[in-house]
Formats: structure tokens, sequence, C-alpha cells
């Protein structure tokens, strides 16, 4: 398996909306916030203006240009800075169409025509992977890139799903926004190094990548971070000397490899305890011998006891009017001695 496969491996989507906009100046539209949500606009034509409403990033789009917001931040496309907007839930195709998570959207005035599609894809876990955490807020894909060429193309697929709605376009586009994610992933990384906009933990990501044993090794802590590993036995992995290996990671990813471990089990940790796992549960798939155990590193790396987290993230999802998080279906491993990362 090639090294970004490795790290993409672990992310599915859960559930996936799709929307194509049909747009006359003066036009704009609000998304509001959700959680672990990639969303992915492609502007099929005309012109139009991303925002996001917490950090002020903004994105200036022309036909065949791809933005993505990938922290599910609250944003808003427009034809121009300043224009008001309507929340998408408030549009009527979306608020007639009950529970279908396809929409036929038009809005606007008389003006010039902008048309976009737009994927809004709910990842399972998506901050277990590193490059995906590092991610900026809010970017552009554009060029002439394999990556990008293959992105739009992918996406015009899609296009001519959604409008058309042949039989199976359903399971077409529920089956198909796992491979337009690793498109997006693809092309992201086809673009760092051209320029100054990229975070140095991007680019670190990206040079680990880059390193078939550095990778494998990333790889195996993102998809088991349960699994006891040490760095002996993550050298033997990918064929290095333990010190060799360490060195290597280290340099590459920017921390030791337990270091990394602690994180990818820690961020597993915030997803089940969003979700509703018990401490037990949590503990078990984390790789922690006990609920102590567990809770002593948790409480180091986020400076608050699991139990609150999990009371204060239930209350963050109330306030937002999102449904608290079934409890995970995955099964408790076999207990096992782990080291303590």
């Amino acid at each position: 398996m090639d090294p970004l496969s490795e790290l993409l491996s672990s992310v599915r989507a859960r559930a996936t909306s799709w929307a194509c906009l049909d747009a006359r100046t003066p036009w704009g539209v609000a998304l509001r916030s959700r959680p672990s949500t990639f969303c992915i606009h492609h502007v099929v034509s005309g012109a139009a203006w991303l925002s996001t409403e917490d950090d002020g990033h903004a994105l200036d789009l022309t036909a065949g240009d791809v933005a993505v917001v990938p922290h599910g931040r609250a944003h808003s496309l427009r034809d121009r800075k300043g224009t008001p907007v309507v929340a998408l839930e408030e549009l009527p195709g979306v608020r007639e169409s009950g529970d279908s998570r396809v929409w036929h959207l038009t809005l606007g005035g008389a003006g010039t025509e902008t048309r976009t599609t737009s994927a809004l894809v709910e990842l399972e876990d998506p901050f277990s992977v590193p490059i995906v955490s590092s991610l900026p807020p809010a970017f552009r894909l554009a060029g002439a890139g394999a990556g990008q060429t293959s992105l739009v193309e992918h996406l015009r697929f899609l296009t001519r799903e959604i409008e058309s709605r042949p039989f199976g376009a359903d399971l077409v586009l529920a089956r198909m926004a796992d491979v337009l994610f690793v498109h997006v992933m693809r092309a992201y990384v086809e673009t760092l190094g051209d320029g100054p906009s990229h975070s140095c933990r991007s680019l670190e990501l990206v040079s680990a990548l880059r390193d078939p044993g550095v990778a494998t090794a990333m790889g195996l802590m993102s998809r088991r971070p349960e699994h006891p590993w040490t760095v002996a036995s993550l050298a033997e992995e990918v064929g290095l000397s333990r010190s060799a290996f360490a060195a290597r990671f280290t340099s590459l990813v920017g921390e030791p490899p337990l270091g990394f471990l602690t994180r990818m089990r820690m961020q597993k940790a915030t997803m089940l305890l969003r979700e509703g796992a018990t401490l037990a549960l949590t503990s078990q798939l984390t790789g922690y011998a006990s609920e102590a155990s567990f809770g002593h590193a948790f409480r180091q790396w986020s400076g608050m006891a699991p139990g609150a987290y999990r009371r204060q993230q239930h209350a963050r999802q109330s306030d937002l009017g999102v449904e608290p998080g079934a409890r995970p279906r995955a099964q408790a491993p076999p207990a096992r001695r782990a080291p303590r990362a």
C-alpha cells in the first residue's frame, strides 16, 4: 500500500449530503458548523466568494476551482464579499426535502449565473489522521496538476449522477464519498511546497509520507492505536534498526514515535467520548490497561478528566441543536497489557 493510502485507510464517510446550486447575483448561502465534516465546493461555472465565520479565511473562486472547508467550520458562499446570506436549512429545496440528502437549489436575483456542486462528507474520526488534522481552516485547489484534474473529473461525474439520478445513483453517491475524500487529499498533497500558505506541520507530514518506512509506521499507529506498539516493534515492522527508525521518524514527523502514538490514542479517545463510550471501553479501544492509566494520560494531554470532557462535548452539541452521538458499535478488543505511551 502506498504511503498516502496507509494514512487515509482508517477514514470512512459516515454520511454525505449533496447540493447542486444554481444562483444568480445577488446571492449568498450560509452553512452552519458541522463537526467532523469535510465541505467540498466545486464551482462549475461563474464565480463565488467563500469565507469562514470564526477566523475570517476567505477565498475568491472562479470556474473550475474546488474549495474545501475540512473541519466543519461555519462558512458562507456568495457572489461577492458583503452580500447577505440565507441559511442553507432555510432554502426551499432543503426545507421541503425531508430526509433527502440530495438537494437541487435555486436562489438569488436575475444577474450573472453561478453553478456549484457541493458535498458535505461527514467522516468517522477524521482527526485520527495527522495530515487531516493539520489542514488549514479553508483552502482552494486549482490548476492543472494530475491530482486536481482527477478531482474535477470525479466531481463532474458525481454532478451528472446528482442531476440525472439514474437507477443506483443513491448507492453510487454513498460509495463514492470515500473516493472523493481521497481525491481531495491527493490534490492537496500535490500542492504542498508550491507556496508559503501551508503550515510547517503539513510540510513535515508530506516529507514523512515520502519515506516508506516512516509512512508505514504512521499508518500502523493511525489504524491500530490500541495495539501495544513499542519503538522496537515498529522498527521491526518497517525493517529498520530501533535507533535508525526513531531518529528518522522524529526528524521527519517532528515528534518521537511514542509521542505520535499517544496523540493517535487521544484523538481516538475524544471521538469515542463524544459518541458516549464508557471510560472502560474507551480505555480498551485506545490501548490502556485500566481506566486509571487512561484517565491519567488523557488529563495530561487535554488538561481535563475524560468524564468532564464528555460532558462538555455533549453540552456543546445540545447548544448547537445536534443530537449527541450514539454509542460506538465497535467491540472492545481482548484485554491486554499496553505500554504507557
